[in-house]
């Protein structure tokens, strides 16, 4: 009865091998997908940063624009030439000019 379960209990080497060769394979495949789905997933995330670095792009476009924008509106020259021909106000005449010093 000895002999008869140690025959049993192992397995013998040809029986083993196409169970090894198709975990192998499992594997395999598993590792392939894998692969293309961090592929996938890489590219998916590449286009998303390059997306983002052109609205980043545009937007320092506007903000230079509206800077540049912003300081001609506030210009000198305009705001003197907006209280002459708009609101219709003019320099004192010199005589009238007081300088106070405190």
């Amino acid at each position: 009865m000895a002999e008869r379960r140690a025959e049993t209990a192992a397995v013998p080497a040809s029986r083993r091998m196409p169970l090894v060769a198709l975990c192998l394979l499992l594997a395999v495949v598993v590792s392939a997908i894998g692969v293309v789905y961090t592929a996938h997933r890489s590219r998916e995330l590449f286009r998303s940063l390059e997306q983002a670095r052109r609205d980043q792009n545009e937007i320092q476009i506007e903000w230079r624009q509206l800077l540049l924008e912003r300081s001609t509106l506030a210009s000198h020259a305009r705001v003197e030439a907006i209280a002459d021909k708009q609101l219709q106000m003019k320099l004192p005449a010199s005589e009238i000019n007081m300088v106070v010093i405190e």
